[in-house]
């Protein structure tokens, strides 16, 4: 019963990590070696059970099991370092829940281990339902978008996992004790309360930064819509000007032509269309928002002999909201036009923009060339710049918002942005 109730509780342990590290197998060497690594380390533990008995198993659990975990998961975790060994310590205090409604109730029938056993195998359930449903979001968001204060975070299940491992050496017979059981309840509450507390100060800085970075970017917003208008005056002006000098411009060609000069009359038109040319404002779109945002950041993108190719097929509404789209544009192109302006060539200089609607889906793609060496963190493109990196997380956050994907590449000098959303999606991750 022992070994069935320790190899489930195992399996549960590892469901939770993989679910809270949100891992991605990129590698298929990498899954082989963590599966060799870890029936090396299962026939190594069966060895010492077999050979020393459970208590003395339980005794050395911290180094046969939680040591191994750590090492097995470097293999397939983005997450490295601190912020792995914070997933592996709050599985450890999410893990004891089941456990202690299986001892509580089997108080009950004189710690019976079969109903221990059985509620806690029952509990795991609910448990592990509560993790991926409400606390999976937040402690993804976190690893994310949080790098600093995880040594702080750290001390709160370490903490936990001391006092329970001292007073109870993982065996199930000493928390029998009713004495240990209300020191682990306890200790449990108030390891659980100091979890809320964490992520509800969490919750409010990531709110508080989610309504600066919305004013910042209605600021943006309101600055391209400014300079749009700006140039539909411009070129409503200038429109006005040419109608009003239209019949002197007439004149002249007719003049060239009486005179059979063809050669003054074409060159003369062709630099009226010219002038022509630079009085239209230019339409990407038939949604209004992208289309101011695209008109800024372009045409900061043509003033800096960048050349820019597009072809956005949007409507003029969607179910994903004008901010978000501005979020997405804003940032990735503006981050285009600065890696573009570094290049020494002007000729090797170029943005493209692609937005398309298929089967309910937003597809984006922002390439632009680059010079030098783009370095990544966690899939994430970053710099020494400060606050650099708040642009690419935003669009990873939304991409998230809307039941989709993103990617961020760099190959042979040209940095791509991919971004799929779905069109009818309407809950937001909080």
């Amino acid at each position: 019963m022992n070994l069935i109730r320790s190899l489930i509780a195992l399996i549960y342990a590892i469901s939770l990590i993989y679910m809270l590290l949100d891992c991605e197998v990129k590698n298929k060497n990498n899954l082989f070696l963590m599966g060799l690594f870890v029936t090396v380390v299962l026939i190594c533990d069966g060895l010492i059970w077999a050979n020393f008995g459970y208590a003395s198993f339980l005794k050395l659990y911290p180094l046969l099991i939680h040591v191994p975990s750590f090492i097995a998961f470097l293999f397939v975790s983005k997450y490295k370092g601190i912020k792995l060994i914070f997933i592996l310590l709050t599985v450890f205090v999410l893990c004891t829940p089941p456990i202690g409604v299986g001892l509580i109730t089997s108080s009950f029938f004189g710690f019976n281990s079969t109903i221990l056993c059985v509620v806690s195998i029952i509990m795991y359930i609910p448990t592990g339902f509560i993790v991926y449903k409400y606390l999976r979001p937040s402690f993804l968001y976190m690893l994310r978008y949080t790098d600093k204060g995880w040594f702080g975070f750290c001390t709160i299940p370490l903490s936990y996992y001391a006092l329970i491992y001292f007073i109870g050496m993982y065996n199930v017979k000493n928390a029998t004790m009713k004495s240990i059981l209300v020191i682990m309840v306890l200790a449990l509450i108030l390891t659980l309360s100091a979890y809320i507390m964490i992520l509800q100060l969490f919750k409010q800085t990531r709110e508080q930064l989610t309504l600066q970075n919305e004013q910042n970017l209605l600021k943006t917003q309101l600055t391209s819509a400014q300079v749009y208008l700006e140039a539909l005056k411009e070129s409503q002006k200038k429109t006005i000007i040419y109608r009003h000098d239209m019949r002197h411009h007439l004149n002249l060609i007719s003049a060239y032509l009486s005179g059979n000069n063809k050669e003054a009359a074409q060159k003369y038109i062709t630099e009226i269309e010219k002038n022509i040319e630079g009085t239209i404002v230019e339409t990407y779109c038939d949604n209004y928002t992208v289309n101011l945002i695209l008109y800024y950041y372009l045409t900061k993108a043509k003033k800096e002999q960048i050349k820019v190719e597009t072809c956005i097929k949007l409507p003029q509404k969607s179910s994903i909201s004008d901010m978000d789209f501005c979020i997405i544009f804003a940032n990735a192109i503006e981050n285009a036009v600065n890696a573009c302006k570094d290049i020494s060539r002007e000729k090797k200089r170029i943005i493209k923009v692609i937005c398309k609607t298929k089967n309910d889906k937003v597809l984006i793609q922002i390439t632009n060339s680059y010079e030098g060496t783009v370095m990544f963190v966690d899939d994430l493109p970053v710099n020494e710049m400060e606050n650099h990196g708040i642009g690419t997380r935003s669009i990873a956050a939304l991409a998230q918002k809307y039941d989709g994907v993103y990617s961020f590449t760099a190959e042979n000098g040209l940095f791509k942005t991919s971004i799929i959303l779905s069109v009818f999606v309407k809950h937001v991750i909080t």
